[in-house]
């Protein structure tokens, strides 16, 4: 870290804000982890970003600038190095023909913004922002930075190819981009990446990665580069590389410190084929029902209906919810030499030793119905059905149910009462799902604060963002609404009862719903309150 000598430290003291005692642990602390006084003091939550604004207020003539309107992609075209931006934590907000506007947190550091001075040739205007918003900004552009850094060398040894060529002509082992899709594969499984974007426009190509069920900007590259890219991946994938105007699906299996399987899909735009490349790697998963995130009496509700020998679990949600780990963790649960478990899937997600598991083709008639009549005469006790699409598949299903098996499934459903109206839209009638259906859940995902720099303001923790996370979270976990199959919920499914009826009656049972799970989540501080609304809406 550049030298620097606390200039801020003196305007805390006398504020009151801070004894001698505490500045002087705080500095020896922030040189210690090579941290600035400000990002130690936050990020041990000795004082608020909120303190450390409010005292440069009082003694600093400075305009405020609120980082919410701050727009990244003015980091693209920066007059200053990335490298500078991170070392002096100033951040340039905007600039005319004499001025150059930057965002600080701490105002005093007068050497650093010289040498900013002296580099840009423009005389400095600073503006004050706080502390942890301008730390989760440096912490994203630092990430990018890193990967462009990681891929310069390799992109610097690429030359230029006309695209007018025909990819006939186009070398196999073209070594450079070769080195470089496998950088960036290998970056990706590194983060715990589930998607990796690549999208072709004009002028650039943007490659985009989704982690967290989020997706963030990893890096771009120069346009001429983006088929050659793409060309390469499609090689990986077995797939036609002369084909551009048609949808293409295919799987790579990338070698790493294991063996990956990666979907790939490709996608013609008005630029060229966007890819969507899904990393299917169960090695960072936990297939644990205990670690799913469920409250204590849904895990006991959840095992009791597991351990049923018969009885149709339905998990519900939107795409994206995590029903796949739930239903996968079920059966890992389940696994055991006396059971047979088959499963039928498209495609298989996780590779299970022990299970069964078919990937159904449907350009061959080999669908979810007739895969799962076939099942049925391979004497089985446990069917994972990875989805109910159709009605035909649903009575299969809840057939299987009624006749000595244990079926699991999913539908694409809001929450458990939406699930009842689906399948009777579906015309299953309502004995056959009474006497069927054992359970339903109806899940999300939500992000995990991260513990190491979490802040409590007023009731609830909110995200910061260290080095040890991403935007202040890390990793995911589920929340839970379980609804099992009940005799007054019954009587009310064959009375045809309306959805407001039945989510009256779920609540006079007093099953923890949803927003439940979600405000039990807030509260112990496993999550925040915008994330939480991000997932579910309004819940306070």
């Amino acid at each position: 870290m550049h030298n620097q000598t606390f200039g801020l430290s003196v305007y805390l003291l006398r504020d009151k804000l801070l004894t001698h005692d505490t500045m002087q642990k705080a500095i020896d602390g922030a040189l210690q982890k090579n941290m600035t006084l400000n990002q130690y003091l936050v990020s041990e939550q000795i004082l608020t970003s909120s303190d450390i604004l409010n005292c440069c207020i009082h003694y600093f003539n400075l305009p405020i600038f609120n980082l919410e309107n701050f727009d990244d992609e003015n980091l693209k075209n920066t007059l200053i190095h990335p490298d500078l931006i991170q070392r002096y934590r100033a951040l340039p907000l905007h600039y005319d023909q004499h001025i150059l506007y930057l965002a600080v947190s701490d105002p005093t550091q007068e050497t650093d913004l010289s040498a900013m001075s002296f580099h840009t040739g423009l005389r400095i205007q600073l503006m004050l922002v706080a502390e942890d918003e301008l730390d989760k900004i440096l912490l994203a552009h630092q990430r990018v930075s890193q990967l462009d850094t990681q891929l310069e060398s390799t992109l610097s040894k690429i030359s230029p190819m006309k695209d007018t060529l025909s990819f006939n002509t186009i070398n196999e082992d073209d070594e450079p981009i070769t080195e470089f899709v496998n950088r960036l594969i290998q970056d990706a499984i590194n983060k715990h990446i589930s998607d990796i974007h690549i999208e072709p426009f004009a002028s650039y190509c943007r490659i985009r990665f989704r982690q967290n069920g989020l997706l963030y900007e990893a890096m771009t590259t120069p346009s001429h580069l983006a088929s050659r890219i793409i060309t390469r991946l499609k090689i990986m994938a077995n797939l036609n590389i002369a084909e551009r105007r048609l949808p293409q699906d295919g799987r790579i299996n990338f070698h790493h410190k294991y063996s990956i399987d990666i979907r790939i899909n490709t996608c013609p735009t008005l630029f060229g084929e966007k890819i969507v490349l899904r990393i299917l790697s169960a090695n960072h998963i936990a297939l644990d029902v205990n670690l799913l995130g469920m409250m204590e009496e849904q895990k006991a509700i959840f095992l009791n209906k597991l351990m049923q020998p018969q009885g149709l679990i339905l998990v519900t949600g939107p795409t994206g919810s995590g029903k796949t780990i739930t239903l996968y963790s079920a059966i890992n649960y389940l696994n055991s030499i006396e059971k047979n478990i088959s499963s039928v899937e498209d495609p298989v997600e996780i590779e299970l030793a022990g299970i069964n598991q078919v990937n159904i083709n449907p350009r061959i008639d080999f669908d979810f119905a007739t895969v799962l009549k076939t099942l049925l005469r391979q004497d089985p006790d446990i069917i994972m059905l990875g989805e109910i699409r159709d009605a035909q598949t649903a009575n299969i299903a809840m057939q299987a149910a009624q006749t000595g098996h244990l079926v699991l499934s999913t539908l694409h459903t809001n929450s458990a009462v939406e699930t009842i109206s689906r399948l009777q839209t579906m015309g299953i009638a309502a004995y056959h799902f009474i006497g069927s259906v054992s359970l339903i859940i109806a899940q999300r995902l939500i992000r995990k604060l991260c513990e190491y720099c979490k802040i409590l303001e007023s009731s609830f923790y909110r995200a910061m963002g260290c080095k040890n996370c991403h935007q202040g979270y890390q990793g995911r976990i589920g929340i839970f609404e379980l609804i099992p199959m009940t005799e007054s919920l019954s009587k009310l499914i064959l009375a045809e009862a309306n959805t407001l009826q039945l989510l009256e009656n779920i609540k006079q049972e007093k099953w923890t719903l949803l927003h439940d799970a979600g405000r039990q989540k807030l509260q112990s501080g496993e999550t925040s309150l915008i994330e939480l609304t991000r997932v579910l809406g309004q819940i306070l």
